[in-house]
């Protein structure tokens, strides 16, 4: 049985890759879906966290006759950024608790 992940999880897993190792060059789904962690979702589903992410202005799509390929738009990269951020202040707060 394939393990499902939240659909949260997927969101910033695929904003994570495309931030982090598409930033130049645009990557389509199927790429996407290669990312580890990620290969067990449905590929409807991986189509459905594409399409909020792109109707939310975080990612754009490029259309091409063979593929749609995806790619980080400012408004993406500035909300990856602040999940970084917020996450790192998490931690350090963690870090003085102990």
């Amino acid at each position: 049985m394939k393990k499902r992940l939240s659909a949260e999880y997927t969101m910033l897993a695929i904003l994570e890759y495309i931030c982090l190792y598409a930033s130049n060059t645009p990557v389509s789904k199927y790429r996407i879906m290669r990312i580890e962690g990620l290969s067990t979702q449905r590929p409807d589903r991986i189509a459905r966290i594409l399409e909020m992410l792109e109707r939310n202005g975080y990612i754009e799509s490029i259309k091409t006759p063979t593929a749609i390929y995806y790619k980080v738009t400012e408004k993406g990269l500035n909300i990856y950024n602040k999940w970084v951020k917020d996450f790192l202040e998490f931690v350090r707060e963690l870090g003085k608790v102990g």
